[in-house]
């Protein structure tokens, strides 16, 4: 059995807990697949999520020292197995003749977008906020579930002059879950705006069918297993319901995991993007090792198709009080 999360590091501090939804804010992420919670995870909270940041911040760098070039690709294959740089994706999908999406900017540095699967493991502060604080009941009440699972993580830095775009796509196909009440929590400990990378969705797309995961950075995806590619929205973002959030520390954007969400690279020169976003399970919500499902999904031996995820791997973080 996997022991992916592992003893939670509690400290005897306890931190501020969940406020109670709106109806408008419950109403809103059903119909539109995504609501931004402002204000929702208290500031302590997001002095735990920042320390983590400057950790993982202070690893990569120490491992990019000791990392090997390849063909100006930072190839990061140390001690932080889950660490490395988003820059190695765009290489694989321009391999398969597709084409790293990027804003332009003139001059400047270019920095990494970097990406951290399972960040849980590693980092005791992302494991603390996955965990222990109010999200997984702010799941709950979106859900209107009786418990609630956490299902996986990923941090999700671009520092200034990462120009490489978040390619449009739905994290159904990349998750080897199955059901409806599952959702990405998606907080940063910066301000997010227009410079710096902030995150966009399209209104309603949780309604669309399933389409294939695509390479991150680039619309190219690779085998489809039998799904549809996306439209290219990039390419014509009048012609959908894109709405993008500026957000603040504290900030929560709550998406359905079959929303279709992207995001912006950072051409600032001067504001990093330090992202988290942990992904929640509610009620009827199954283990599914879907074709389409990339590698770093966490997997549980003792977990087949159709199991409930209730488990080491999955464990149960939140339930009603009232059942």
């Amino acid at each position: 059995m996997s022991t992916r999360v592992g003893n939670v590091l509690r400290e005897e501090k306890t931190l501020s807990g969940p406020r109670e939804l709106s109806t408008e804010e419950i109403e809103t992420y059903r119909n539109d697949g995504v609501v931004c919670l402002r204000a929702a995870l208290p500031l302590e909270w997001v002095k735990v999520l920042t320390q983590a940041m400057d950790d993982i911040l202070a690893d990569y760098s120490a491992l990019k020292a000791a990392g090997v070039q390849r063909d100006g690709v930072m190839d990061i294959i140390l001690d932080r197995s889950h660490l490395r740089a988003v820059s190695v994706l765009g290489e694989a999908a321009e391999a398969m003749g597709g084409s790293v999406l990027a804003e332009h900017r003139d001059g400047g540095r270019e920095g990494e977008f970097i990406l951290v699967n399972n960040a849980v493991v590693d980092y005791a502060g992302i494991r603390r906020v996955a965990l222990e604080s109010p999200l997984a009941a702010l799941a709950g009440q979106l859900f209107g579930s009786s418990k609630v699972n956490f299902v996986f993580d990923q941090v999700l830095i671009k520092e200034p002059g990462a120009l490489s775009r978040t390619a449009f796509h739905q994290d159904q196909g990349y998750f080897k879950v199955d059901g409806v009440q599952v959702a990405s929590f998606w907080t940063s400990c910066d301000s997010v705006d227009s410079n710096n990378g902030r995150m966009g969705y399209v209104r309603g797309s949780h309604r669309w069918a399933m389409h294939a995961p695509n390479m991150f950075v680039s619309q190219e995806t690779g085998p489809t297993h039998g799904l549809a590619q996306l439209p290219d929205i990039e390419g014509h973002e009048d012609e959908f319901d894109v709405i993008y959030f500026d957000v603040e520390p504290g900030d929560v954007i709550v998406h359905d995991y079959r929303t279709v969400h992207g995001s912006r690279g950072n051409v600032s020169t001067d504001q990093t993007r330090r992202a988290v976003s942990l992904r929640y399970a509610g009620d009827g919500v199954t283990y599914l090792d879907r074709p389409s499902a990339r590698g770093e999904f966490p997997v549980d031996d003792d977990v087949s198709d159709g199991d409930s995820l209730d488990s080491a791997t999955f464990p149960i973080v939140w339930r009603d009080p009232d059942n």
